[in-house]
């Protein structure tokens, strides 16, 4: 018997005393995870609590491009040129007009990027048999190096990057990205 006068019954091994005789003054209480800087300024912008996801896009972008320039950069390329590498590779021939359709970026904006490829001397311009008012683009040796580079420096980069989610939630993440953007 107990000094309250209650009968104890035994427990097994790792089991709690139940009813009267639990021991609650010290409850196990594990503390809440501090809300990280973003979701901060996050409740700052949107009081109301509704996501605001720029921000964390924003804030990911800029954690995945701080380790960029020396993991895959290296000084010899920009993650924009390894869009215009990659969609060259894959459709070669195709003109600046498609390739601004691709990416979804104005005209312009690709027309800029093209050039600094073909400056660099991974991209060249052919004049197109079928208009003549326009370029066929091709990857040159040197561009198809420098994809065959990226190819070797990527995956390390994005096994630390994506080091904190499981496999299934980084391909959860690349399906929601992609909705988010095309739809």
């Amino acid at each position: 018997m107990g000094r309250s006068g209650v009968v104890r019954r035994p427990t097994k091994s790792g089991e709690k005393p139940c009813g009267a005789l639990a021991d609650t003054r010290n409850p196990v209480r594990r503390k809440p995870a501090a809300p990280s800087p973003t979701a901060m300024i996050e409740a700052e912008l949107s009081p109301s609590g509704e996501p605001v996801l720029g921000l964390y896009l924003h804030v990911a972008y800029m954690a995945v491009i701080a380790s960029f320039a020396g993991q895959v950069g290296q000084g010899d390329i920009t993650p924009n040129l390894i869009g215009v590498l990659a969609l060259i590779a894959r459709a070669p021939g195709t003109n600046q007009a498609e390739l601004a359709r691709l990416v979804g970026l104005e005209p312009a904006t690709v027309g800029q990027q093209v050039s600094r490829a073909v400056e660099r001397g991974l991209v060249r311009r052919d004049h197109s048999a079928v208009d003549k008012r326009s370029y066929t683009l091709r990857l040159t040796p040197r561009g198809e190096a420098m994809l065959k580079t990226l190819r070797e420096r990527i995956p390390p980069h994005e096994k630390m990057i994506g080091s904190k989610l499981s496999p299934s939630e980084r391909k959860q993440l690349r399906g929601l990205l992609d909705k988010l953007v095309y739809g």
